[in-house]
């Protein structure tokens, strides 16, 4: 169960300072690139709430994070809506949207019910990269207008850490709460707590419906920030990075898909300024992290810190 301190709110808020403070000393070229992991950081977090905290291998986030994007794509440039009111407009209706999926997938378990959220996914791939009308095709959409004070790179930037920092706290939260502990026993037996009166699919349904509303947060910043949406939002292949990410940092660790986000996309990105085989050498990565790490990278650190400290001279001393 996480814990909901004083010293991790200030380890949270240290890693938004450090991403604050990244525009300083990178280039002006690469920070739409850092704000789109910064991004994709805040959505692999969401599906860390499903996957590590409750046991529920999703293949469809990136369902919500194309909706979010799209709503708003669609009520500025369809329908003059501000930004701000598409925003609203999208997080309003992710809830119904959330709960219809999470009805239909969750009537599955493990390998299927990842296949089913995948298969949701695709449905809506397939309806909007085909409806050229109103979504634009394969094309998608482009020319979102952000806010007045949001038309800067770094003002994007910014939003995306914002948010980001904004999600971290509310999982924190509630992982933290009597109700994320339920969903560790809910994650390590559920039959158990059916058999005591709880009602594990009601807590699932739950996870499904708030970590699809946070990740269309995400999707409303990513329309700002990208200032156009795409049908690949919605692709499974989206769905399996994400979690490719969650499972590389570690699915056990609270900031784990941090730290998988940061392995696999900064390394892509740092390396394809220097070589066109970025993708061959990130897959290689992959797999040594695979196969050293099985348990995600976060995890291998947090246990070899642990080792350390357990045998520096002063604990010794103390024996």
């Amino acid at each position: 169960m996480e814990r909901f301190s004083a010293r991790r709110v200030a380890m949270l808020l240290g890693v938004g300072v450090l991403l604050c403070l990244l525009p300083l000393v990178i280039s002006g070229a690469v920070l739409p690139e850092i704000t789109r992991i910064v991004v994709l950081a805040g959505v692999a977090m969401c599906l860390n709430l499903l996957v590590g905290a409750t046991g529920l291998i999703s293949m469809g986030q990136g369902l919500l994070l194309g909706f979010g994007a799209y709503t708003v794509a669609l009520a500025t440039l369809h329908y003059g809506r501000s930004y701000g009111q598409a925003a609203l407009i999208a997080i309003a209706l992710s809830i119904p949207l959330s709960l219809i999926v999470a009805l239909i997938s969750l009537r599955a378990r493990h390998l299927f019910f990842a296949l089913l959220t995948m298969a949701i996914g695709q449905v809506a791939f397939v309806l909007v990269s085909r409806n050229y009308e109103l979504t634009g095709g394969d094309d998608g959409l482009f020319g979102i207008d952000p806010p007045t004070w949001a038309q800067s790179d770094l003002a994007q930037h910014y939003l995306a850490v914002a948010a980001l920092m904004l999600v971290c706290l509310i999982l924190l939260r509630l992982l933290a709460s009597p109700f994320g502990a339920t969903l560790g026993a809910i994650r390590d037996n559920p039959d158990r707590i059916a058999s005591l009166g709880g009602n594990p699919k009601l807590y699932e349904i739950a996870v499904m419906v708030i970590g699809g509303v946070l990740t269309t947060v995400l999707g409303v910043v990513w329309a700002a920030t990208e200032g156009g949406v795409e049908p690949n939002l919605f692709s499974w292949v989206t769905s399996a990075l994400l979690l490719m990410m969650v499972a590389l940092g570690g699915r056990s660790i609270f900031l784990g898909p941090l730290l998988g986000v940061l392995i696999l996309e900064a390394s892509r990105v740092y390396l394809h300024k220097y070589t066109s085989n970025s993708d061959l050498i990130v897959g290689v990565l992959i797999i040594v992290c695979a196969v050293f790490f099985p348990e995600g990278v976060g995890l291998s650190m947090r246990n070899s810190l642990r080792r350390l400290d357990a045998s520096s001279p002063a604990k010794e001393g103390t024996r």
